[in-house]
């Protein structure tokens, strides 16, 4: 009976959470007269990909979503670059010094995009970066860094400090017993780490859509912010859009989702 129960209310919960995406992806069918109907149809009555083919002949969604990939890409890659060194220092070295230093990387995460995006378009203008992809990396990795270097420290916290002594009483550099043991161990992390960060960059808005005014530049989010408008609302092709965009998130977590739920957990009761 409890566990018919708690079914019950996982079920209800979920559809709770998947119905938006699932009437998205509906929408996306539908023509635009059964779309403003009222009232509104669950599912589609005559299925159509009208939009889908609109979207992609006329929109260039292909453009869009490389883009979106490049940009995620960079952005996760110098994460992970950075992160890395950060977050070993803070799980080896014991000291106040490196909590206050945890606190403030903590901190930082607290900064919403919109109040740093300004000062980081005057210095990117500065040093004429603007209407660059690298630009959005930039920026976009001073949102993602603080939150990797907090995750992946967890993970190096995990691996004993005895296994990299014995590597080096073995004749290994600190470095190498970093490469060959440590980074081995919480290659766990690093997929977590690096798939979170990637869906959060690969939605990214704030940054894209103030730094990027070049079209051929602009990622999926500037692409879709187009459809909808304060006089136009084109939402049968918005949802078409938003449909292949959202999917490769979809499927990548469904992949990955039993890791990243390790990851996130790993820690919790040491």
């Amino acid at each position: 009976m409890r566990k018919s129960l708690l079914f019950a209310v996982a079920a209800i919960v979920s559809g709770f959470y998947l119905f938006p995406v699932y009437w998205m992806y509906a929408s996306a069918l539908k023509l635009s007269d059964e779309l403003n109907a009222n009232p509104p149809t669950l599912i589609p009555h005559a299925p159509t990909l009208a939009a889908f083919r609109w979207i992609f002949e006329r929109e260039n969604v292909a453009q869009y979503l490389w883009n979106s990939l490049l940009l995620s890409s960079g952005v996760t890659l110098l994460t992970l670059l950075l992160a890395t060194g950060a977050a070993y220092s803070l799980a080896r070295v014991r000291s106040i010094w490196m909590d206050v230093m945890l606190v403030g990387v903590m901190l930082s995460q607290v900064l919403p995009p919109p109040l740093l995006v300004t000062p980081m378009f005057v210095i990117f203008r500065q040093i004429d970066l603007i209407n660059t992809l690298l630009a959005v990396i930039l920026a976009t990795t001073t949102k993602t860094l603080p939150f990797a270097v907090v995750m992946l420290r967890t993970s190096f916290a995990q691996v004993p400090v005895d296994l990299e002594e014995a590597a080096r009483v073995d004749g290994a550099s600190r470095v190498l017993a970093f490469l060959r043991v440590t980074l081995p161990l919480a290659r766990v992390g690093y997929i977590v780490v690096g798939t979170l960060v990637f869906l959060l960059a690969y939605g990214e808005f704030v940054y894209p859509v103030s730094l990027l005014n070049k079209k051929a530049l602009q990622p999926a989010t500037v692409g879709l912010y187009s459809f909808v408008g304060a006089d136009y609302s084109d939402w049968a092709n918005a949802m078409a859009f938003a449909s292949v965009f959202v999917t490769p998130v979809i499927v990548i977590f469904m992949l990955l989702q039993r890791r990243i739920v390790s990851g996130l957990t790993a820690g919790a009761l040491k």
